[in-house]
């Protein structure tokens, strides 16, 4: 998605500066899917969480993992726009393993994210269960 703002200069104040941001943010979530689903089950992971009425420190592991992932996946899909600008409609097999890579990162924030929900919900789904008194 084009930007029509062709602006070449360095940002003039901090509101530019965090229009810009919003703006790039705003085309992450329209153009990928992958960051959407993401988005999605995070937000059922917070929502779970004020089910299970978790504790302060818990969210904030929950946040820390699910920003880890936003973040990863963010930094991926900019690596390999970058890749794909330089490299045009052409295969290169360095590329391919840049943005490999880039993708092993995502998997494993995702990874580090599961460790972190079961660390928060394990105990809490055990005690509904009556198998863990906590």
């Amino acid at each position: 998605m084009a930007s029509p703002d062709k602006q070449v200069t360095k940002n003039r104040h901090f509101f530019q500066s965090l229009s810009h941001a919003i703006a790039g943010l705003h085309t992450f979530f329209v153009e990928e899917g992958n960051f959407r689903r993401e988005f999605v089950l995070s937000a059922l992971v917070l929502i779970a969480a004020v089910v299970f009425r978790v504790s302060w420190f818990e969210w904030f592991v929950l946040i820390l993992a699910i920003l880890l992932v936003f973040l990863s996946e963010l930094w991926n899909t900019i690596i390999e726009n970058i890749v794909d600008f330089v490299i045009g409609n052409q295969y290169h097999e360095r590329a391919k393993k840049i943005k490999d890579m880039s993708a092993g990162a995502v998997v494993l924030a995702g990874i580090i994210a599961i460790v972190c929900g079961a660390y928060v919900f394990v105990p809490h789904l055990l005690h509904l269960v009556g198998m863990w008194n906590h």
